[in-house]
């Protein structure tokens, strides 16, 4: 019998965050439709003690963004059903300027990098990227280096 394990193995040495990467507190909304890439950014980044919600689409997303719940910071799918040309990163934007906003791009991220910079996403990753590159660029939204 084949036994499945849900559970994404992590090295305990190189994945165990360092004091710097305590968010404690931190409310974090993975806007995200696939599973599979939301596991991997739960897996990256629960063990700092954010809170990490997940929306599965963009209207989920401005649901709970216009709750009475605050968001700490975003993480979006850029290529998400209802975000053609980055127009819902704009929107979000304009009306919560203070939330960072982190778009993930699949592929190469030169193209993606004009047509969401000027909405105002903080910072654009790719799937591609590492889990040190993940935690770090969440760090620099939460604590910016001057």
């Amino acid at each position: 019998m084949i036994k499945f394990d849900t559970q994404l193995l992590m090295n305990p040495f190189t994945d165990m965050p360092s004091q710097q990467f305590n968010w404690r507190g931190k409310k974090i909304m993975i806007v995200e439709d696939d599973y599979a890439n939301y596991l991997f950014f739960h897996e990256i980044l629960s063990c700092s003690d954010a809170s990490l919600i997940r929306a599965v689409s963009m209207q989920e997303a401005f649901d709970m963004l216009t709750s009475p719940a605050q968001f700490d910071l975003c993480i979006i799918k850029v290529n998400i059903t209802g975000n053609e040309n980055c127009r819902s990163l704009k929107r979000i934007k304009q009306l919560w300027p203070d939330i960072p906003i982190i778009a993930i791009a699949e592929g190469n991220c030169t193209g993606k990098m004009q047509q969401c910079d000027a909405p105002g996403c903080d910072t654009l990753l790719s799937y591609n990227v590492d889990e040190a590159s993940v935690r770090h660029a969440v760090n620099e939204m939460f604590y910016p280096v001057i």
